[in-house]
Order: C-alpha cells, then structure tokens, then sequence
C-alpha cells in the first residue's frame, strides 16, 4: 500500500524538473517584476507549490491500468459514482470489524484512504494562504473546485482517455478534499508566524536597483525566446493564408532589425529586457544612440546571425572564392567573444563585457514608481 502512494510522488519527481524547467522564465519575469529578484524564498515556496500541484493530481490518476480494455471488461466498482454523502464511516466500521484497538486502525486500509483524502488537499489551503493571501470561503471554493477537477477525472478515465473509470468518483472524498483545505488554510495562520514574510515590498527595496548577471540572461533569454516566437508566428500566418516562405531570410532579418534595433532604439529596451525592467544606456547615463544599440547587438547575437550568413550560401568554395573563409573566421571569433570572453569578464572579472566596451553602454535597471499612499479623508467636524 505504501508503494503505491509513493509512486505518484516518485512520478511527480521525474516530470517536475521539465515543467520548472517550462515556467522558469514567466516566473523569473513576473519575480524580476514584483520583487526585483528571482530567487529567495519567495522562489523557492511558489515552486514547492508547483510540486505539490503535481504531485497531488499524480496521485488521483496513477497508478494507471497496464491493460484498459481488459481492465474494463473485469472491473466494474468504478462505473457507478458514490454518492452517499458520509459512507466512508460505513466502510471504516465494516473494516474495524468492532476492532477499534491502535493496531487494527494501523492496519485498516480504509482509514489511511480517508487520511489521505483530508491530507491531500490540506497543503493547497496552505500554500493558498501563505503564498496567494486568499480568504477562508474562497480558499474553500478552490479546494472545493480542485477536488472536483480529480473526481471528473478519474469519473470520465482521465478525460475519455481510457475506455472507462478505473478510479471511483465519490462524494465523500469532495468532502473529506475540501474539509482537509480547510484545515490547511486555518493551519497557515499560526505557522505563517513562524516563516519568513512573502511581502514583496521588502525585497524590492533591496533588489529593484540591481543588474544582476541572472537578471541579464533572462532578459537575453526572454528576447530569443519571443523573437523565435514571433518568428514562429509570422511564417506560420503566411503560411496559413496561401503565402510561401521562399523569401524568410529576409523576413527574419526585418523582425530581427525590428526586436533588436528599432525597439530599443525608440524605447531604449529591447522586449526582453522591458520584461525585467532593464534599459539600455551609455556609461555617461545618457540615452544609448541607434549606432551603440547596433553595435552592442551586433557583437553580441554574432554567433546567431553568421551562422544564419553561413548556412545562406549555396554552394561554399574557399580555392574560387576565399572570402567565405571569413564567414567561418568569423563564426569562430565571435564564440570566443560571446561564450568565452564575455562569461569570463562578466562572472568572474566583474568587468563589462566586449559589447559593452565596444558599445560603450550599460545595462539600467528600471524601477517602478511606488504608488503614493493614500490621503485620508479630513474629519468632518459637528456644527455646533
């Protein structure tokens, strides 16, 4: 029996570092956003919470028939929903068998399926509490809503893609999940006491103003992220209304020239780096020029746009045409200064990186404007 919970959560481990790996950089970019940082424990409990996400609804559809059509053929206990609100008692006093001593309850499976049930949601009111700041009754709903999410579940085969319900849809485990979600918010009380406060405005105090080396390569990742995106969009939308792709070297270059010349030029980011609130500017503070946006990317995506250079030529001859041996040259210079120097100036050196020397720009960080507090309303005094 142990087993077989465990190997939902073993399951969950396996899969959980693809869809942190997924949401790492929304998360970064609304972190960066509120908080000024990625990391800390703020980071760290949103992601605990993903886990438990995962790993509860692994638990309501895993372990999963070997064999659905001859599973469906033999097993008929799930086909029809239970619906007798409060037949869990009924259950566990036919498994007691009049035997209420510690060691039969240890033993009775029916009692640890009706833990697990409350046990299963509790962290959700928890984490909703703690981590969201929901109230009481909407904490309920949500448990409430998420229980019933499993039920249709495991109901339907998960979602018609088994012939039929391996798992049975009961009413009492709505309640017992919802009643467990209860008892988890009311729990995040006293202990929220004990843990450290998720209030954002601390750590943007502190953070808000800093170009971290983190900070950059997201809002680099987050820039190759939505042009290839963009990319992706444009030539798919062509393609969808009867257009051809033949000329998509030069579209690419025009959307290229567009996210990462044009943008930051006019608004002084690229899109990358406005969603970690960074501006480009020169080392004097002034406003960085379209002539140093041009240089600083043109260095550092060097490795992205020789390759594209190396892999547009047709036919490639070094004895009738040797200039192309600049092209490789060039392919090979350009890793040294984008994977090895610049890494190594940036991480270790502290020290601006060749784009940045040649460009003579820096990275700014973009803080926010507080709201103002707000003006209590002036007493309005009694006339005599």
């Amino acid at each position: 029996m142990v087993a077989t919970f465990l190997l939902p959560v073993k399951t969950a481990l396996l899969v959980f570092p693809l869809i942190a790996l997924v949401v790492m950089l929304p998360v970064a970019v609304h972190s960066y956003r509120s908080r000024g940082r990625a990391g800390g424990w703020t980071t760290l409990v949103f992601y605990c919470f993903l886990f438990y996400l995962l790993a509860a609804a692994m638990q309501t559809v895993i372990p999963l028939p070997s064999d659905p059509a001859g599973y469906c053929a033999e097993q008929t206990y799930a086909s029809t929903p239970q619906l007798r609100p409060f037949y869990f008692l009924q259950v566990l006093e036919e498994r007691a068998g009049g035997d209420w001593s510690l060691r039969a309850m240890v033993g009775n499976g029916a009692l640890w399926s009706t833990a697990l049930n409350v046990v299963l949601l509790a962290p959700l009111g928890f984490f909703l509490r703690y981590l969201v700041g929901m109230r009481l009754l909407s904490a309920v709903a949500v448990g409430a809503a998420t229980s019933l999410l499993f039920e249709l579940t495991q109901l339907t085969g998960l979602w018609f893609v088994y012939p039929c319900a391996y798992r049975l849809f009961s009413v009492d485990d709505l309640m017992l999940n919802t009643v467990g979600a209860a008892l988890g918010w009311l729990v995040a009380g006293p202990l929220a006491r004990l843990l450290p406060s998720l209030e954002p405005e601390r750590d943007r105090r502190r953070y808000a103003t800093r170009v971290t080396t983190s900070r950059r390569l997201f809002a680099l990742l987050a820039d190759l992220v939505g042009f290839v995106a963009v990319v992706g969009i444009v030539l798919g939308l062509i393609v969808l209304f009867g257009g051809t792709v033949v000329g998509q070297g030069t579209i690419v270059v025009i959307l290229a020239a567009v996210w990462f010349l044009l943008v930051p030029a006019l608004t002084g980011s690229t899109p990358g780096k406005r969603a970690m609130l960074l501006r480009l500017a020169r080392t004097d503070g002034r406003r960085a020029g379209p002539l140093s946006i041009v240089v600083r990317n043109g260095v550092l995506l060097s490795p992205m746009w020789l390759a594209w250079l190396a892999l547009s030529v047709d036919r490639w001859d070094f004895f009738d045409a040797p200039h192309q041996l600049l092209i490789p040259a060039g392919i090979l210079l350009s890793l040294f200064v984008v994977g090895i120097w610049t890494p190594l100036a940036v991480l270790v050196g502290g020290d601006p990186g060749p784009h940045e020397r040649l460009s003579r720009t820096v990275n700014v960080a973009i803080v926010p404007q507080a709201p103002p507090p707000p003006v209590p309303e002036p007493e309005k005094v009694a006339s005599p």
